[in-house]
């Protein structure tokens, strides 16, 4: 495998674990019972916010600009995770503080992923 073929690799499944992270860790995350007292499917919903932690390794492997992968990785880590923080940040019970949140572990994942993708490949792009 091409060491760019690696790097995406690398970005796509540090990007997958890391998303999954706030379950695996029981950390603090979307919690679909306060969804559900919205009259919101919040089993459902929750999927949303795993999907787009998800997409991060994928939208930094997949991209080049801006050059330096810490930038990159913390840039598109948080514009990832902005769709589902401002919905977090409409929910009652929730408010803007766990959208900030949100954006913040996007930007942490994002630069996780490209971080690691850097010290796997010594590459900062695939």
């Amino acid at each position: 495998m091409s060491r760019a073929g690696r790097y995406r690799l690398v970005c796509i499944a540090t990007g997958l674990l890391a998303a999954w992270l706030p379950v695996l860790l029981q950390l603090h995350g979307p919690v679909p019972e306060k969804l559900d007292r919205v009259r919101l499917n919040g089993a459902l919903a929750v999927w949303g916010w795993y999907v787009a932690r998800m997409l991060i390794g994928v939208v930094v492997a997949s991209t080049t600009w801006p050059r330096r992968w810490w930038v990159r990785g913390a840039l598109f880590g948080a514009l990832v995770m902005l769709p589902p923080a401002i919905f977090s940040a409409a929910t009652p019970g929730c408010g803007p503080e766990c959208g900030a949140l949100n954006v913040s572990t996007g930007a942490a994942i994002g630069l996780v992923a490209a971080g690691a993708a850097w010290l796997a490949t010594r590459r900062d792009h695939a």
